[in-house]
């Protein structure tokens, strides 16, 4: 146990120096003009989460050496990091302050961080080399049709969300539209699909890589169902916790707001993934 204990605060002070490393090689173009009083322990409220998802991923997942370490990068960094992102540069327009290079780095800053800890985590974890295990898992799968079906629930998802939640803070209206009027939630969507054709084919094509980004946690997690779809959840949920922190990007009042509204509507999604995919095992 106090061997154990000892490996995870050995893992999680590296995990924190290879986080906190890459911001400092490649820093911010722009500043925060001023951090809140509660910066430090959201930032060390978003190091714990990430830490333990990775742990949790390594030890808990039916792989092991390089196959292992593909599929936590994808689904931590994809979860944590593309899939967010991806959105940050379909609205780039709406945030000035985040330049080309900027958003590159966003991507880039988590991936080193990944690609580093990662399999050093694996190795000192012991799951390098391959073991035999006993624990029952479950199997799961989704068939196209299932996987086209979530696809469009995220986007019904998204936008009820994002109006009855998001869209009810005047500073989100502000932020984005440069009005505080509310045209309601029809005439909200029509005003997004007139003034951009492409946003629904951009959310339908986002649910799709949500669900497979999510896949190795479908296909090799084990445990049961129930596991399966908590763990679903919680890994589709928590990188919200990043808007936590004070960026130069998003007023806070946005962030709150994209904080409720994401972390729901994420956390509705991973249980619909998790639930669709075990329900006939």
């Amino acid at each position: 146990m106090m061997r154990t204990l000892l490996k995870l605060v050995l893992l999680f002070f590296i995990f924190s120096v290879l986080f906190i490393l890459p911001a400092i090689l490649i820093p911010l173009h722009v500043k925060t003009e001023a951090q809140s009083e509660n910066n430090t322990l959201a930032l060390l409220l978003l190091l714990l989460t990430q830490f333990f998802s990775i742990i949790y991923l390594i030890k808990r997942l039916d792989l092991w050496g390089v196959k292992l370490f593909l599929a936590v990068v994808i689904v931590f960094w994809g979860l944590q990091t593309f899939m967010p992102q991806i959105e940050t540069w379909y609205f780039i327009d709406a945030m000035p302050a985040i330049s080309t290079d900027e958003l590159r780095n966003l991507f880039l800053r988590p991936l080193l961080t990944s690609i580093t800890f990662i399999p050093l985590a694996i190795l000192i974890l012991g799951k390098w080399n391959e073991n035999t295990t006993n624990e029952f898992h479950i199997p799961s799968r989704l068939s196209w049709q299932e996987i086209l079906i979530l696809s469009v629930a995220y986007v019904v998802i998204y936008f009820t969300f994002g109006y009855f939640i998001a869209w009810q803070f005047e500073a989100v209206r502000v932020f984005y539209s440069g009005s505080s009027e509310d045209p309601g939630f029809i005439g909200g969507l029509r005003t997004s699909l007139q003034t951009d054709t492409f946003i629904f084919l951009f959310q339908l094509l986002r649910g799709f890589l949500w669900i497979v980004i999510g896949l190795p946690i479908l296909l090799y997690l084990k445990g049961s169902k129930r596991e399966k779809i908590i763990a679903c959840i919680i890994l589709y949920a928590i990188p919200t916790i990043q808007l936590l922190l004070d960026n130069p990007f998003m007023p806070p009042q946005v962030r709150m707001a994209h904080l409720l509204e994401v972390s729901t509507s994420n956390g509705l999604f991973g249980f619909l993934i998790g639930y669709v995919a075990t329900r006939k095992s």
